[in-house]
């Protein structure tokens, strides 16, 4: 039996060295945008859906893809674009 666990879409931007990327995110409920980029994952990646991927720092749209894996290591900046969602 599958435990299903509630979760909260939110609009995240997230940066890397080389890429702007924007898409959707999914936390606990009971999360925070804040709580779930601090928390261990299991395998290090942070799933990203309706991702947009922006090549810097000309800011051009590179990518449109469905879902995407993001490395956690090789994020430097991550926010919501929601300032309540932080």
């Amino acid at each position: 039996m599958a435990l299903k666990v509630e979760k909260s879409k939110i609009e995240a931007v997230i940066y890397t060295q080389q890429y702007r990327i924007e898409g959707e995110i999914y936390v606990p409920k009971s999360s925070r945008f804040t709580d779930f980029m601090s928390a261990e994952t299991k395998h290090g990646f942070i799933p990203v859906t309706n991702g947009k991927v922006y090549v810097l720092p000309k800011d051009k749209l590179l990518h449109t893809v469905p879902l995407m894996n993001v490395n956690k290591n090789f994020v430097v900046i991550a926010f919501p674009k929601n300032l309540e969602d932080i």
